[in-house]
């Protein structure tokens, strides 16, 4: 009887860090591609201030999942959210609980040498190529603006041992995808400058 109640105990755990790790992936895509507070993301996903806040500082780094996309949330709702920032964007379950049973053993977190690595890239694309601001420098390395802002200013937790190293070596983006970005950005600066100057000609 003991063992049984210890099974359907370790059964019901094992459900329900599935289910995190799901609501957790759910955070992280929140958390980029939404204007959505860090408190209306910890309560529409059951999770503490402190891990969206590590999500975001990619403390905790996990897939991101796209809820729209699934039928787990509707983007009226963001956007009523949005709006309103005491109100608290809400999930469709049962889409919540469909998902998760299949993504939750497939998507996992990502390994702990390719988080870690993801500041050095920052660094080195900030020293090296000061033309590519924050989104582009997050949408290469698939970070979040936070984290380039903090790495920029100096104010990231691990700042002290950060060193830059280039990110095609580290394998977390591609040359040609890095040379792309370079080129947009020499081409928006150069018509920035041309723009510039002709308003002091007139």
């Amino acid at each position: 009887m003991g063992d049984t109640s210890l099974m359907a105990t370790e059964l019901s755990k094992g459900k329900s860090d599935r289910n995190k790790q799901f609501l957790m992936q759910i955070a992280a895509w929140l958390v980029d591609n939404t204007a959505l507070t860090f408190n209306q993301i910890a309560q529409c996903c059951r999770l503490a201030l402190e891990e969206v806040q590590d999500i975001a500082d990619e403390e905790i780094d996990v897939e991101k999942f796209n809820p729209v996309i699934s039928g787990i949330i509707t983007e009226k709702e963001i956007d009523d959210c949005k709006k309103n920032p005491n109100r608290i964007p809400s999930l469709i379950a049962k889409n919540v609980k469909k998902r998760s049973k299949v993504i939750g053993n497939i998507f996992g977190f990502a390994s702990v040498a390719r988080r870690r690595d993801k500041p050095d890239a920052i660094y080195y694309l900030i020293k090296k190529f000061p033309i590519l601001d924050n989104n582009v420098i997050a949408k290469l390395i698939s970070t979040t603006n936070y984290t380039v802002e903090q790495v920029r200013d100096g104010s990231h937790y691990n700042m002290q041992n950060i060193k830059p190293q280039d990110p095609v070596l580290l394998g977390l983006c591609s040359q040609e995808d890095l040379e792309v970005e370079i080129e947009k950005a020499k081409v928006k600066e150069e018509k920035q400058e041309r723009l510039k100057n002709i308003k002091e000609n007139y």
